[in-house]
Protein backbone atom coordinates (compact mmCIF):
# COMPACT_ATOMS: atom_id res chain seq x y z
CA UNK A 1 0.00 0.00 0.00
CA UNK A 2 2.99 2.20 0.28
CA UNK A 3 3.54 4.63 -2.92
CA UNK A 4 7.27 4.56 -2.91
CA UNK A 5 7.92 7.19 -5.31
CA UNK A 6 5.60 9.81 -3.23
CA UNK A 7 6.91 8.05 0.18
CA UNK A 8 2.76 8.09 1.28
CA UNK A 9 0.44 5.84 1.91
CA UNK A 10 -1.68 5.14 -1.53
CA UNK A 11 -4.89 6.74 -1.09
CA UNK A 12 -5.89 4.94 -4.40
CA UNK A 13 -5.26 1.37 -2.62
CA UNK A 14 -6.60 2.58 0.74
CA UNK A 15 -9.81 3.53 -0.84
CA UNK A 16 -10.17 0.12 -3.22
CA UNK A 17 -9.57 -1.81 0.35
CA UNK A 18 -11.73 0.69 1.90
CA UNK A 19 -9.47 1.58 4.78
CA UNK A 20 -8.81 4.42 6.75
CA UNK A 21 -5.35 5.96 6.71
CA UNK A 22 -5.39 6.99 10.10
CA UNK A 23 -5.54 3.26 10.89
CA UNK A 24 -1.62 2.74 9.59
CA UNK A 25 1.37 3.23 11.13
CA UNK A 26 3.45 6.40 10.77
CA UNK A 27 5.70 6.65 8.03
CA UNK A 28 9.23 7.78 8.91
CA UNK A 29 12.90 7.88 7.48
CA UNK A 30 16.15 5.63 8.76
CA UNK A 31 17.71 8.23 11.22
CA UNK A 32 13.65 9.72 12.64
CA UNK A 33 14.09 9.12 16.50
CA UNK A 34 10.73 7.25 17.40
CA UNK A 35 11.42 6.39 21.02
CA UNK A 36 14.19 5.21 23.34
CA UNK A 37 15.65 2.11 25.49
CA UNK A 38 13.46 1.58 28.40
CA UNK A 39 14.79 0.23 31.61
CA UNK A 40 13.75 -3.33 31.70
CA UNK A 41 15.00 -3.80 27.69
CA UNK A 42 18.02 -1.90 29.04
CA UNK A 43 19.04 -4.05 32.36
CA UNK A 44 18.79 -7.05 29.87
CA UNK A 45 21.23 -5.54 27.14
CA UNK A 46 23.66 -4.11 30.05
CA UNK A 47 22.90 -0.38 28.28
CA UNK A 48 21.70 2.92 29.79
CA UNK A 49 18.21 3.73 29.97
CA UNK A 50 16.76 6.37 27.83
CA UNK A 51 19.22 5.93 24.79
CA UNK A 52 17.42 7.21 21.77
CA UNK A 53 16.33 4.95 19.16
CA UNK A 54 16.09 5.80 15.49
CA UNK A 55 13.97 3.69 12.55
CA UNK A 56 16.47 2.17 10.82
CA UNK A 57 16.40 -0.01 7.91
CA UNK A 58 16.12 -3.60 6.43
CA UNK A 59 18.81 -5.64 6.17
CA UNK A 60 19.31 -5.38 2.34
CA UNK A 61 19.07 -1.81 2.42
CA UNK A 62 21.41 -1.20 5.04
CA UNK A 63 23.89 -3.72 3.52
CA UNK A 64 23.80 -1.74 0.23
CA UNK A 65 24.08 1.31 1.86
CA UNK A 66 27.09 0.36 3.71
CA UNK A 67 29.03 -1.70 0.78
CA UNK A 68 29.16 2.71 0.04
CA UNK A 69 26.22 2.98 -2.65
CA UNK A 70 26.21 6.08 -2.30
CA UNK A 71 25.79 7.33 -5.83
CA UNK A 72 25.21 6.04 -9.16
CA UNK A 73 26.78 3.23 -11.06
CA UNK A 74 27.43 1.17 -8.69
CA UNK A 75 26.16 -2.13 -8.07
CA UNK A 76 26.26 -4.99 -4.85
CA UNK A 77 26.53 -8.56 -5.40
CA UNK A 78 25.44 -10.30 -2.08
CA UNK A 79 26.75 -13.82 -2.65
CA UNK A 80 24.67 -15.61 0.25
CA UNK A 81 22.49 -18.04 0.73
CA UNK A 82 19.92 -16.10 -2.18
CA UNK A 83 22.34 -14.32 -5.04
CA UNK A 84 21.22 -11.00 -5.25
CA UNK A 85 22.45 -8.45 -8.16
CA UNK A 86 21.68 -4.81 -8.10
CA UNK A 87 23.00 -1.32 -9.52
CA UNK A 88 22.03 2.00 -8.05
CA UNK A 89 20.79 4.53 -9.98
CA UNK A 90 18.71 7.86 -9.43
CA UNK A 91 15.47 7.17 -11.30
CA UNK A 92 13.86 4.04 -12.07
CA UNK A 93 11.95 2.59 -15.49
CA UNK A 94 9.90 -0.04 -14.95
CA UNK A 95 10.36 -3.71 -15.95
CA UNK A 96 7.53 -4.06 -18.29
CA UNK A 97 8.61 -6.19 -20.82
CA UNK A 98 10.72 -8.95 -19.23
CA UNK A 99 8.88 -8.32 -15.49
CA UNK A 100 11.74 -9.30 -13.73
CA UNK A 101 13.84 -6.41 -12.37
CA UNK A 102 12.51 -5.11 -8.55
CA UNK A 103 12.93 -1.69 -7.67
CA UNK A 104 14.19 -0.75 -3.94
CA UNK A 105 14.16 2.67 -2.33
CA UNK A 106 17.73 3.10 -1.37
CA UNK A 107 18.19 5.02 2.43
CA UNK A 108 19.93 7.50 0.17
CA UNK A 109 17.23 9.22 -0.87
CA UNK A 110 17.73 9.92 -4.25
CA UNK A 111 18.60 6.60 -5.12
CA UNK A 112 17.43 2.92 -6.09
CA UNK A 113 18.81 0.16 -6.28
CA UNK A 114 17.33 -1.92 -9.05
CA UNK A 115 18.29 -5.56 -9.96
CA UNK A 116 17.01 -9.56 -9.22
CA UNK A 117 17.65 -12.51 -7.36
CA UNK A 118 18.35 -16.32 -7.28
CA UNK A 119 15.86 -17.66 -4.64
CA UNK A 120 18.88 -20.05 -3.82
CA UNK A 121 22.06 -19.02 -5.45
CA UNK A 122 24.84 -19.60 -3.05
CA UNK A 123 22.71 -22.20 -1.17
CA UNK A 124 23.05 -24.52 -4.82
CA UNK A 125 26.94 -24.34 -3.52
CA UNK A 126 26.07 -25.42 -0.35
CA UNK A 127 23.63 -28.30 -1.14
CA UNK A 128 26.70 -30.02 -3.63
CA UNK A 129 29.51 -29.53 -0.76
CA UNK A 130 27.05 -31.20 1.08
CA UNK A 131 25.71 -33.87 -1.06
CA UNK A 132 28.18 -34.26 -3.56
CA UNK A 133 31.44 -32.97 -1.69
CA UNK A 134 31.83 -35.36 1.21
CA UNK A 135 35.37 -36.30 0.62
CA UNK A 136 36.28 -32.58 0.27
CA UNK A 137 34.14 -32.40 3.62
CA UNK A 138 36.21 -34.93 4.76
CA UNK A 139 39.96 -33.96 3.56
CA UNK A 140 38.91 -30.41 4.63
CA UNK A 141 38.66 -31.09 8.41
CA UNK A 142 41.53 -33.42 8.16
CA UNK A 143 43.93 -30.52 7.23
CA UNK A 144 41.71 -27.36 8.85
CA UNK A 145 40.55 -25.53 5.69
CA UNK A 146 37.05 -24.69 4.58
CA UNK A 147 35.90 -27.33 2.42
CA UNK A 148 34.67 -24.32 -0.34
CA UNK A 149 38.57 -23.49 -0.46
CA UNK A 150 39.46 -27.67 -1.64
CA UNK A 151 36.18 -27.26 -3.82
CA UNK A 152 37.36 -24.23 -5.34
CA UNK A 153 40.54 -25.13 -6.25
CA UNK A 154 39.05 -27.98 -8.07
CA UNK A 155 36.62 -25.52 -10.66
CA UNK A 156 39.95 -23.70 -10.72
CA UNK A 157 42.17 -26.43 -13.05
CA UNK A 158 38.30 -26.40 -15.42
CA UNK A 159 38.46 -24.31 -18.10
CA UNK A 160 35.67 -21.58 -18.89
CA UNK A 161 32.85 -22.85 -19.89
CA UNK A 162 33.28 -26.24 -17.76
CA UNK A 163 34.03 -27.80 -21.33
CA UNK A 164 30.33 -27.67 -22.29
CA UNK A 165 28.52 -28.37 -18.95
CA UNK A 166 25.51 -26.00 -18.09
CA UNK A 167 24.06 -25.49 -14.79
CA UNK A 168 20.41 -23.84 -13.95
CA UNK A 169 20.75 -22.62 -10.66
CA UNK A 170 16.57 -22.53 -9.85
CA UNK A 171 16.62 -25.39 -7.54
CA UNK A 172 13.54 -23.93 -6.06
CA UNK A 173 12.18 -22.67 -9.16
CA UNK A 174 12.87 -19.09 -10.84
CA UNK A 175 11.84 -15.84 -8.53
CA UNK A 176 12.40 -13.23 -11.19
CA UNK A 177 10.85 -13.61 -13.82
CA UNK A 178 8.03 -15.47 -11.94
CA UNK A 179 8.50 -19.23 -13.11
CA UNK A 180 7.82 -21.21 -10.17
CA UNK A 181 8.21 -24.92 -12.34
CA UNK A 182 11.42 -24.14 -13.76
CA UNK A 183 14.13 -26.24 -11.29
CA UNK A 184 17.57 -27.17 -11.70
CA UNK A 185 19.18 -29.05 -14.56
CA UNK A 186 22.51 -30.23 -15.70
CA UNK A 187 22.96 -30.22 -19.08
CA UNK A 188 25.51 -31.48 -21.55
CA UNK A 189 27.80 -33.80 -19.51
CA UNK A 190 29.87 -36.61 -20.14
CA UNK A 191 32.20 -39.08 -18.82
CA UNK A 192 34.77 -36.48 -18.87
CA UNK A 193 33.06 -34.08 -16.22
CA UNK A 194 34.64 -34.29 -12.91
CA UNK A 195 33.73 -32.73 -9.28
CA UNK A 196 35.47 -29.56 -10.66
CA UNK A 197 33.22 -28.62 -13.53
CA UNK A 198 30.31 -29.69 -11.60
CA UNK A 199 31.29 -27.35 -9.08
CA UNK A 200 32.38 -24.59 -11.63
CA UNK A 201 28.90 -25.16 -13.51
CA UNK A 202 27.28 -23.75 -10.45
CA UNK A 203 29.19 -20.92 -9.92
CA UNK A 204 28.58 -20.02 -13.86
CA UNK A 205 25.33 -20.65 -13.89
CA UNK A 206 24.36 -18.28 -10.92
CA UNK A 207 27.21 -15.54 -13.23
CA UNK A 208 24.84 -16.32 -16.41
CA UNK A 209 21.30 -15.25 -14.19
CA UNK A 210 23.50 -12.40 -13.73
CA UNK A 211 24.05 -11.43 -16.69
CA UNK A 212 20.03 -11.94 -17.89
CA UNK A 213 19.57 -9.16 -15.46
CA UNK A 214 22.17 -6.75 -15.94
CA UNK A 215 20.99 -6.84 -19.82
CA UNK A 216 17.69 -5.90 -18.74
CA UNK A 217 19.23 -3.36 -16.48
CA UNK A 218 21.30 -1.97 -18.99
CA UNK A 219 18.51 -1.80 -21.49
CA UNK A 220 16.50 0.18 -19.43
CA UNK A 221 19.43 2.63 -18.38
CA UNK A 222 21.30 3.39 -21.52
CA UNK A 223 22.76 6.55 -19.79
CA UNK A 224 23.98 4.87 -16.85
CA UNK A 225 27.83 4.29 -16.17
CA UNK A 226 28.68 1.42 -14.07
CA UNK A 227 31.94 1.73 -12.05
CA UNK A 228 32.13 -1.64 -10.34
CA UNK A 229 30.47 -4.51 -8.73
CA UNK A 230 31.21 -4.77 -4.88
CA UNK A 231 30.51 -7.85 -3.37
CA UNK A 232 29.74 -8.84 0.17
CA UNK A 233 28.18 -12.35 1.72
CA UNK A 234 29.82 -15.68 2.44
CA UNK A 235 30.55 -16.44 -1.46
CA UNK A 236 32.52 -13.31 -1.58
CA UNK A 237 35.35 -15.18 -0.07
CA UNK A 238 35.65 -16.89 -3.72
CA UNK A 239 38.10 -15.31 -5.67
CA UNK A 240 37.46 -17.36 -8.26
CA UNK A 241 33.84 -17.35 -8.96
CA UNK A 242 34.58 -12.96 -8.28
CA UNK A 243 36.08 -13.57 -11.64
CA UNK A 244 33.86 -15.74 -13.38
CA UNK A 245 31.11 -13.01 -12.73
CA UNK A 246 33.73 -10.07 -13.81
CA UNK A 247 34.43 -11.58 -16.59
CA UNK A 248 30.64 -12.65 -17.55
CA UNK A 249 29.49 -9.42 -16.96
CA UNK A 250 32.74 -7.28 -18.31
CA UNK A 251 32.59 -5.14 -15.04
CA UNK A 252 35.38 -5.12 -12.25
CA UNK A 253 34.66 -6.79 -9.11
CA UNK A 254 35.31 -5.34 -5.58
CA UNK A 255 36.52 -7.04 -2.30
CA UNK A 256 35.67 -4.29 0.94
CA UNK A 257 37.74 -4.56 4.25
CA UNK A 258 34.58 -4.87 6.31
CA UNK A 259 31.87 -7.89 6.72
CA UNK A 260 29.09 -6.60 8.56
CA UNK A 261 28.08 -3.69 6.50
CA UNK A 262 24.23 -3.80 7.62
CA UNK A 263 25.45 -2.99 11.14
CA UNK A 264 27.77 -0.43 9.96
CA UNK A 265 25.43 1.04 8.19
CA UNK A 266 23.10 1.33 10.98
CA UNK A 267 25.28 2.46 13.50
CA UNK A 268 26.03 5.48 10.88
CA UNK A 269 22.60 6.22 10.88
CA UNK A 270 22.06 6.22 14.33
CA UNK A 271 24.88 8.16 14.53
CA UNK A 272 23.71 10.75 12.02
CA UNK A 273 20.22 10.84 13.80
CA UNK A 274 21.54 11.97 17.19
CA UNK A 275 23.94 14.48 15.36
CA UNK A 276 27.61 12.96 16.25
CA UNK A 277 27.66 12.19 12.36
CA UNK A 278 27.47 15.46 10.03
CA UNK A 279 27.09 13.41 6.56
CA UNK A 280 26.47 9.81 6.89
CA UNK A 281 27.03 9.40 3.20
CA UNK A 282 30.41 11.04 3.98
CA UNK A 283 31.06 8.51 6.79
CA UNK A 284 30.37 5.56 4.78
CA UNK A 285 32.46 6.30 2.07
CA UNK A 286 35.65 7.38 4.52
CA UNK A 287 35.04 3.93 6.40
CA UNK A 288 34.54 1.59 3.73
CA UNK A 289 37.42 1.18 1.13
CA UNK A 290 38.40 -1.88 -1.32
CA UNK A 291 41.41 -3.83 -0.91
CA UNK A 292 40.82 -6.41 -3.84
CA UNK A 293 39.58 -4.91 -7.36
CA UNK A 294 39.27 -8.21 -10.14
CA UNK A 295 39.66 -6.39 -13.30
CA UNK A 296 37.29 -8.49 -16.15
CA UNK A 297 39.59 -9.73 -19.37
CA UNK A 298 38.15 -9.05 -23.09
CA UNK A 299 38.99 -12.73 -24.31
CA UNK A 300 37.31 -14.26 -21.61
CA UNK A 301 34.17 -11.90 -21.67
CA UNK A 302 33.41 -12.60 -25.38
CA UNK A 303 33.59 -16.73 -24.37
CA UNK A 304 31.16 -15.62 -21.36
CA UNK A 305 28.87 -13.75 -23.51
CA UNK A 306 28.44 -16.82 -25.63
CA UNK A 307 27.91 -18.87 -22.87
CA UNK A 308 25.28 -16.81 -21.00
CA UNK A 309 22.88 -16.36 -24.18
CA UNK A 310 23.10 -19.82 -24.65
CA UNK A 311 22.17 -19.98 -20.85
CA UNK A 312 19.32 -17.93 -21.78
CA UNK A 313 17.65 -20.08 -24.57
CA UNK A 314 18.39 -23.07 -22.90
CA UNK A 315 15.63 -21.55 -20.23
CA UNK A 316 13.92 -20.27 -22.86
CA UNK A 317 12.97 -23.56 -24.50
CA UNK A 318 12.94 -25.79 -21.20
CA UNK A 319 10.19 -23.49 -19.69
CA UNK A 320 7.26 -25.72 -21.59
CA UNK A 321 8.84 -28.41 -20.51
CA UNK A 322 9.55 -27.69 -16.56
CA UNK A 323 5.58 -26.56 -16.90
CA UNK A 324 4.75 -29.66 -18.46
CA UNK A 325 6.84 -31.81 -15.26
CA UNK A 326 5.13 -30.04 -13.03
CA UNK A 327 1.71 -31.15 -13.71
CA UNK A 328 2.64 -34.47 -14.24
CA UNK A 329 4.30 -34.71 -10.80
Amino acid sequence: MFDIRKMRWSEEIADVLNLPLDKLPRIVKPWDIIGELTQDIAEKCGLVTGIPIAAGAGDYTASSLGTGLTRPGLCIDVAGTASVLAVSTTDITPDKKYRTLLYVKSIVPELWQVGAYINGGGLCLRWFRDEFGKYEKERAKEINVDPYKLLDEEASKVPEGSEGLIFIPHLGGRAYPNQPDIKGIWFGFTWKHTVGHFFRSIMEGIAYEYYHYMKIAKSLFRDLQLEEIRRIGGGSKSRIWAQIKAETLNIPYVLLDKEEYAALALAVIGGYAVGAIKDYKQAIDKWVKPVARIEPQPKKHKMYKRYAEFYEHLLYFTNNIFNEHARLF
